[in-house]
């Protein structure tokens, strides 16, 4: 019976037990697109820049220290846009003003206390002489020269200027279209980051101390840790940062405070838009001898007894 048993043969089929084709090469071929797009950004960069600009951007970056107090470069977590989209492109135009060379040799004080404007038939900025700005006449030629500043960039709605015992004030302030900072935050909107950006070489010009407030309307916050006080202070601190950027140097600063909702402008409607504002406060000569001495008289006191108990 064994003679009669039918063989069978069964053919398997050969498998690969290999590894399986995986997606590594997505990701490959993402990091080369990627690589690409950003080269092609720079070429573009580039191609649309001058000479002027790109030097302007190779400074900054080059004069960058870690080091140093001011912020980083690259850093854009307070900056209301990474890519200014309103249609200005230069770099120039965005970083610090610079005057000519001959704007530069200009007498650094007035020869005439009754005029802030030079004789030369400078335009712009160059127009200021450099030095203190006192007394009320000065002021109101500031005050105008500001204002027209702020008519050219329509920015008259949202800028009110007051000539005080205490120096010029000048009053950045919300209105029904425009709002300065992003609601409970303090991120600066692109209209107001422009203007402050255009204020800065006036205090270049100019050597009188500048007071920066903050000011809330009585909305509360919504945060136990976090109210109007710390809100209008960062607004302030906000406003200086963004000035400085522009051009204004660091000694120009006396004070910045945040008020919160202390002081508004219009009582009779707390929460009003007059109420939430940046307050510039270009002190007289006056103004910064009070401020020195409310608070510096400690200070002296303390140096001096110091110096009484030296061997």
């Amino acid at each position: 019976m064994r003679n009669h048993e039918q063989i069978i043969i069964k053919r398997q089929q050969r498998r690969n037990h290999g590894p399986k084709a995986g997606g590594a090469w997505k990701v490959a071929f993402a990091d080369f697109t990627l690589a690409m797009m950003a080269f092609f950004m720079v070429l573009w960069i580039l191609a649309v820049s001058n000479q002027e600009e790109r030097t302007a951007v190779a400074s900054r970056l080059r004069d960058y220290s870690i080091m140093d107090s001011e912020a980083n470069p690259f850093d854009i977590s307070n900056s209301p846009y990474p890519v200014d989209l309103g249609g200005n492109p230069s770099v120039v135009d965005e970083t610090s003003p610079r005057f000519s060379e001959q704007g530069q040799r200009m007498p650094k004080y007035r020869d005439n206390p009754g005029t802030i404007f030079n004789e030369q038939g400078k335009a712009g900025y160059q127009s200021l002489l450099k030095g203190r700005v006192e007394g009320e006449k000065q002021m109101q030629q500031l005050a105008g020269f500001i204002g027209s500043l702020a008519n050219q960039m329509e920015a008259s709605r949202n800028l009110e200027l007051q000539v005080v015992p205490q120096g010029l004030r000048i009053l950045i302030r919300d209105n029904d279209q425009r709002e300065m900072y992003a609601r409970g935050s303090a991120r600066i909107t692109p209209f107001f980051h422009h203007l402050l950006m255009a204020l800065a070489p006036v205090f270049e010009r100019i050597e009188n101390r500048v007071m920066i407030s903050g000011h809330t309307d009585v909305t509360p916050f919504a945060g136990q840790n976090y109210t109007n006080w710390e809100l209008s202070s960062d607004r302030a601190m906000m406003a200086r940062r963004v000035l400085q950027a522009g051009g204004m140097p660091t000694e120009r600063v006396a004070q910045v405070v945040g008020m919160a909702e202390t002081m508004p402008e219009d009582p009779d409607d707390p929460k009003s838009s007059r109420n939430r504002r940046i307050e510039l406060l270009i002190m007289s000569q006056g103004a910064e001898e009070n401020l020195d001495r409310l608070f510096s008289s400690h200070l002296k006191q303390a140096a001096a007894a110091a110096r009484r108990q030296e061997p």
